[in-house]
């Protein structure tokens, strides 16, 4: 005889099962016998389901069973898939579906999405973004810096390119505002109108992903300002300064992320808070040459410094090349002027207008600074580039920053 409760194995399944059956035999029922036999087959059902789950169909499965359903060939396919060769692949198994293949599929040929895709992935098919994923620029992101943006996948560039609202959804969900031309946050852009906006999306992307998967010593303390940039400015004296730097920052607790830009993108550097609420400033090393580096590390410092926590904006991105266009960019600017070298002491060393290499590094030695930086500053002043070529570090810092620059 059968006792009502929950069912934990076959002896009980059995008993079950010959229960129901005696009360289904019955002509007539009294009320508890009735609500007997429905509390024993909801049982009864609960442990099959548990005990012999039903398998659904491989989506290759369910798609040629719908076909065969609606006498479908091949060439019916293609509106939802794409072209007969693309058709012939998936249904070969030669290629996954695409989520955008599976909801044109469960949209035009009513094929559920349990069949199509996998549990964890029906989010993504239910509720799609207004994001154009192929406008992200795949290629360079994989070239660049594969082991940011794909670092948990083993998929090649063209695999990635082809689905590549699987691979990039979560990663890019929170910027898609950015993509779609809208700010990332409160926000102050030195920036031309050129900007690829899905680029701008991935690259802040990236450099939020690194400075949160980064735990600092310590907490930013902004009250230890002219000790951080007395250290720094020691450090330039260095041929690895900046990398020393970088160590140095995080002992201050700043993140100091290294993503070099992506096509269209244009920025030098960029200020924000990573998850730990501590500072962020990330460079893209856009030239590769030391003065470049000292100076747009100097120049985010004072956005650190003198505007983050203390305006409105949340973040700050910067192309440097265009001239500031308010007064937070002024301050940043005169920020890294001054507490790399003061003209007032390059002007009374007459080296804006009689310049030489050798005087250069002389003035250099004396200020305890790199001579990149003096250079940097002459050839700025003169609007000339084409002087002191030798003196500002090209091709000397990159190579000191791996491994998120390829």
């Amino acid at each position: 005889m059968f006792k009502l409760k929950i069912i934990k194995s076959e002896s009980d399944y059995d008993l079950a099962s010959e229960r129901l059956d005696e009360l289904m035999d019955k002509d007539e029922l009294a009320l508890n016998n009735r609500e007997e036999m429905e509390l024993i087959a909801h049982l009864i059902e609960e442990y099959e389901e548990k005990a012999y789950p039903v398998e659904l169909p491989s989506p290759i499965e369910a798609i040629k069973f719908r076909m065969e359903q609606m006498n479908l060939k091949q060439n019916d396919l293609v509106p939802y898939i794409g072209s007969k060769g693309v058709v012939s692949n998936i249904l070969n198994g030669k290629r996954p579906l695409t989520l955008k293949m599976i909801r044109a599929l469960h949209k035009g040929l009513q094929i559920p999405l349990e069949a199509l895709v996998k549990e964890e992935e029906l989010e993504y098919v239910d509720q799609p973004l207004e994001i154009d994923w192929d406008k992200f620029p795949i290629k360079e992101m994989y070239n660049t810096a594969k082991n940011v943006f794909f670092r948990n996948f083993e998929a090649s560039c063209n695999q990635i390119k082809e689905n590549a609202e699987y691979y990039l959804r979560e990663l890019l969900t929170p910027y898609s505002n950015v993509a779609m031309g809208n700010t990332f946050c409160r926000q102050n852009a030195r920036m031309s109108d050129r900007v690829d906006n899905y680029a701008l999306a991935a690259w802040i992307a990236g450099c939020r992903l690194i400075a949160d998967e980064t735990t600092l010593d310590r907490k930013f303390d902004k009250n230890n300002e002219q000790t951080i940039i007395q250290q720094l400015k020691a450090l330039t004296i260095f041929d690895e300064g900046p990398k020393l730097a970088g160590k140095y920052l995080q002992k201050e607790g700043i993140h100091l992320v290294i993503l070099p830009n992506l096509p269209k993108t244009y920025l030098d550097g960029a200020v924000f808070r990573a998850k730990d609420d501590n500072p962020v400033i990330a460079l893209t090393l856009r030239y590769d040459r030391i003065d470049h580096f000292w100076f747009t590390l100097f120049h985010e410092l004072g956005h650190v410094f003198r505007h983050l926590g203390e305006s409105e904006a949340e973040c700050y991105l910067d192309e440097l090349e265009i001239s500031p266009n308010d007064q937070e960019e002024r301050d940043a600017d005169l920020f890294a002027s001054e507490n790399l070298i003061r003209d007032e002491d390059m002007d009374e060393a007459a080296l804006f207008d009689e310049y030489s290499k050798v005087k250069v590094i002389e003035f250099a030695r004396e200020h305890n600074i790199h001579p990149s930086i003096v250079a940097g500053r002459i050839r700025y002043k003169n609007n000339n580039y084409r002087i002191l070529w030798s003196l500002v570090g090209k091709g000397e810092v990159r190579k000191l920053f791996n491994p998120h620059i390829s």
